[in-house]
């Protein structure tokens, strides 16, 4: 709907135009009576208004005689012929007004008793375009009817058939009669005639011309006079231009079927020139509109209480869209100035026109109107046109203002229509945020200043939304839930901030996961998505719990990645050989991603006992292969020796003495207990024979005469089992059945027996027990060729300290060899 710009109110002013039809006064004595008849006649062949007033004057008065009386004439009226029964009708005009003329009838003397009938005829012009509000079309009638006689009289209106009859203003007329293609409407008899009006407009749709154009891909019909081509194809081409026009600066599209544009007198829509009905699909614009405002009223095809709850809204926007006409058929909306009515300005109650307004009621209206659209105008240029078209493209759809991970939300409101609060929301957050408007109460201030909203209730939602846009930097890529922005949508602003503070928890818990562990995060992860599709406080709360323990899972893989990263010992490096700690940090990660906290929790901790005990492990590792390192060395020299010997050692005479330059233990003592210091000549022939097999862990059982007085000193040269390793933690093997000697005693080079077994000693468990294998050599011989590998300890403890005892007596140097 489009106000007018000059105020128009016909039947208020035809009201009071009407009073310049009294008589004269010296008419009004009671000796002289005079009634009237007026009748008005649609002409829609001439498209003419033909009007017949008839006074019948009779003359009471026996002393005076009168000859002149008054009626009113509308401005526009023709020719004016006036008659009487008695010869010619002098006329004159006395006054003239915006709407009538009081003109002076001078008939012939009127005596007493005597009657005069004086019978008035003019047309008014009613085709389109004619000035005033008089039409007389086929498919269209205006006209106001007013009396005249100042005593008694009735007002007729005589319409073709085919017409709906309806009356507008003043007086109501009855129909008297439908006969003859006509119908006829009338007042019937009433006092001061002069006094009386009536306005009314008469419709026959079926006349209307009917013409079909097809606009920004929407089918229009331009429905127009008759009579009035012209009208019909200017707004023809007004539509063409300006439908596709809308669509591109409100981003909305036509709604499909058939728009009618039909058009209608300058007076036929009261106060304005333009409405538009949502209903059925009809925009209706006066005769003489511009193209601003066929634009208007098209833009009404979206901007009405279909998609807005308050008049300034579908105003404000539809006045604002008249830019669609484009340069030089728009006048921007600027300030409105101040209000005209009192107290502060108000856009919520929204004023309209009829017969009975006032001047006040004009001023506000015409404030109203210009409020609204500047209003529109200012919040349109602050977001641009291509914000405009997201917050119009939003509320035709009721979708939520505040954007979440799923744009297509329905609004928590009612809606569409939508309501001021949701218009705010939108132009805020589809609007002022995304164009980088940094104040975010502009939006509100401006509402606030034109009466939309009483500052106090903006208070709250002030704080909430400065809450809300600092939860939506911290969230990053994370859209807000339901949760929060439902209640923001809705302006329950204490349910938002309760949500809000569970959402900052989760959020500090993410970053806390992130934080914590090089490549860890639950973006894409299934708390993301919970988050992002939480609709209740319910939901976060419940999420909030996982995310806890997602947190505690993500610093316990973070440690495991730590260490497993980190450097390691040697003996970290030897016994993490074999294990993967990395495959149950992936599956603990994986865990993690899949919001499985207590399955990653498991993994990790898995992988961290791996990698501490790796130290162990690899300790026990290195023993071992330390041992067998050893054992294969000992076993090398031993073979080594053995060959030496079957070289170097003399032959002994068979018989011959022991003592000097003997080769070999002596007398009755058995070669294969023989340990003791090499003579000086040289090692015997044969190396003392390999030990028998292992017995409770050690080299073998002990000899049959028990163990020698001393353990033979290291050998002078290579070749024999070699100095004993340095002293490791670990020992040989549990120690044999009749233990081990205390401390042995040394043995002098003539023994003549072996040692008893030694006494009792209990050294304490072994730390490892490898169990050598068993070895048996059999027999001693003389040269039974390189020996078995002796197996390596597993542990070489410290070797128990032995006295030495005597020195070997040196039997001096050996015999030559013999050949």
């Amino acid at each position: 709907m489009r106000r007018r710009l000059i105020l128009g109110l016909v039947p208020m002013l035809l009201a009071g135009m009407a009073a310049l039809a009294s008589p004269l006064p010296t008419l009004a004595a009671a000796k002289i009576v005079e009634t009237g008849t007026t009748t008005y006649v649609v002409n829609t062949a001439k498209s003419e208004i033909d009007v017949t007033t008839r006074l019948t004057i009779k003359n009471n008065d026996l002393g005076y005689y009168y000859y002149a009386t008054e009626i009113g004439v509308e401005v526009e009226a023709g020719a004016i012929k006036a008659t009487s029964n008695a010869g010619a009708v002098k006329q004159s005009t006395i006054t003239t007004g915006t709407y009538y003329r009081d003109i002076r009838l001078t008939y012939p003397n009127l005596h007493f008793g005597q009657t005069r009938v004086i019978t008035v005829t003019y047309a008014i012009p009613a085709a389109p375009k004619s000035p005033g509000g008089f039409r007389a079309g086929k498919a269209y009638a205006e006209l106001c009817a007013v009396g005249n006689g100042f005593d008694s009289g009735s007002v007729n209106v005589v319409v073709p058939d085919g017409f709906d009859v309806g009356f507008t203003g003043g007086t109501d007329l009855t129909q008297t009669s439908d006969k003859n293609g006509v119908q006829t409407y009338g007042s019937g008899s009433v006092s001061a005639p002069y006094k009386f009006w009536s306005c009314l407009e008469a419709t026959n749709p079926a006349n209307l011309t009917n013409t079909t154009i097809t606009a920004g891909g929407q089918t229009f019909n331009i429905q127009s006079w008759p009579e009035d081509t012209i009208w019909a194809t200017t707004v023809g081409g007004n539509v063409q231009s300006d439908a596709q026009a809308l669509e591109d600066m409100t981003g909305l599209k036509m709604p499909g079927g058939t728009i009618a544009i039909t058009e209608a007198g300058n007076s036929q829509l009261g106060e304005y020139v333009g409405v538009y009905s949502s209903t059925t699909k009809t925009a209706t614009v006066t005769e003489d509109t511009d193209h601003a405002t066929v634009a208007h009223e098209l833009s009404h095809i979206w901007f009405n209480k279909n998609l807005f709850t308050a008049t300034w809204m579908d105003e404000g926007f539809a006045g604002y869209s008249e830019k669609a006409a484009g340069t030089g058929n728009y006048k921007p909306c600027l300030t409105p100035g101040s209000y005209p009515g009192t107290g502060s300005p108000d856009l919520t109650t929204w004023k309209y026109l009829d017969v009975n307004s006032t001047t006040v009621d004009q001023n506000i209206t015409d404030w109203q109107y210009a409020a609204s659209c500047y209003l529109v105008t200012k919040l349109a240029d602050a977001i641009g046109p291509a914000k405009l078209k997201t917050v119009l493209v939003a509320a035709s759809t009721d979708e939520i203002p505040y954007v979440g991970a799923t744009p297509a939300e329905v609004s928590p409101l009612d809606g569409p229509p939508i309501s001021p609060k949701t218009l705010l929301d939108l132009i805020d957050e589809r609007g002022m945020v995304p164009a980088g408007v940094k104040d975010l109460d502009e939006a509100q201030t401006l509402f606030s200043d034109y009466g939309i909203f009483a500052t106090s209730d903006l208070v709250a939602r002030s704080k909430a939304r400065t809450e809300y846009h600092t939860l939506l930097d911290a969230a990053g890529g994370w859209k807000l839930p339901l949760a929060v922005r439902g209640p923001m949508a809705s302006w329950t602003f204490s349910t938002a901030e309760t949500a809000m503070v569970t959402a900052t928890q989760i959020l500090a818990l993410r970053d806390q996961v992130q934080k914590g562990g090089g490549d860890l995060s639950l973006d894409k992860t299934p708390i993301q998505t919970q988050f992002e599709a939480a609709k209740t406080q319910t939901d976060l709360d419940t999420l909030l719990a996982l995310t806890k323990k997602e947190a505690d899972a993500a610093a316990k893989v973070a440690q495991a990645k730590q260490l497993n990263d980190g450097s390691h010992s040697v003996f970290q490096t030897v016994g993490l050989m074999g294990a993967d700690p990395g495959a149950s940090i992936k599956q603990a990660t994986e865990a993690l991603k899949n919001a499985k906290p207590d399955d990653a929790s498991a993994a990790a901790q898995k992988a961290i006992d791996l990698i501490n005990g790796s130290g162990d492990q690899g300790m026990m590792r290195l023993g071992i292969v330390l041992v067998l390192i050893l054992a294969l060395v000992a076993v090398v020299g031993f073979l080594t020796m053995r060959r030496r010997r079957r070289r170097l050692a003399p032959i002994v005479p068979a018989g011959a003495a022991f003592g000097a330059g003997a080769y070999g233990p002596p007398p009755g003592v058995d070669p294969a207990a023989w340990y003791g210091a090499p003579p000086v000549g040289g090692y015997p022939a044969s190396p003392p024979p390999p030990p028998p097999p292992p017995a409770n862990g050690y080299y073998g059982a002990p000899p049959v005469g028990g163990y020698p007085a001393s353990p033979p000193p290291p050998p002078p040269t290579p070749g024999y089992y070699g100095a004993p390793p340095p002293p490791t933690t670990g020992y040989y093997g549990p120690p044999p059945a009749t233990m081990y000697p205390v401390n042995p005693p040394s043995a002098p080079p003539a023994m003549a027996r072996a040692y008893d077994p030694p006494p009792p000693f209990d050294p304490g468990p072994p730390v490892f027990d490898p169990a050598p294998p068993v070895v048996d050599p059999g027999p001693p011989v003389v040269d039974p060729g390189p020996p078995a590998d002796p197996p390596p300890p597993v542990f070489d403890p410290a070797p128990p300290v032995v006295a030495p005892g005597p020195p070997v007596v040196d039997p001096g140097p050996p015999a030559g060899p013999t050949t």
